[in-house]
């Protein structure tokens, strides 16, 4: 199923490492933030890294309210 969703990605070197689907961008926010508390202080770069964005993917549903993506359709 493809939805417009928020998109927490982590970017290596210009190529999207890591992306986790949120419902809501203030979801999103919370993960990044708790990331930089535990990790990001020690991280060169963080704020260019990490980053909320809203996208439009393709999910893969892998149990009952639990997506994945599979690819990203589109950047907004």
């Amino acid at each position: 199923m493809i939805e417009l969703t928020f998109v927490l990605l982590l970017n290596v070197a210009g190529e999207n490492l890591e992306y986790t689907p949120y419902e809501t961008l203030s979801k999103c926010l919370a993960t990044k933030r708790k990331i930089e508390r535990n990790v990001g202080r020690y991280q060169k770069d963080f704020e260019k890294r990490w980053s909320c964005k809203q996208m439009k993917v393709r999910l893969a549903k892998v149990s009952n309210q639990n997506y994945v993506i599979q690819e990203i359709v589109d950047e907004e």
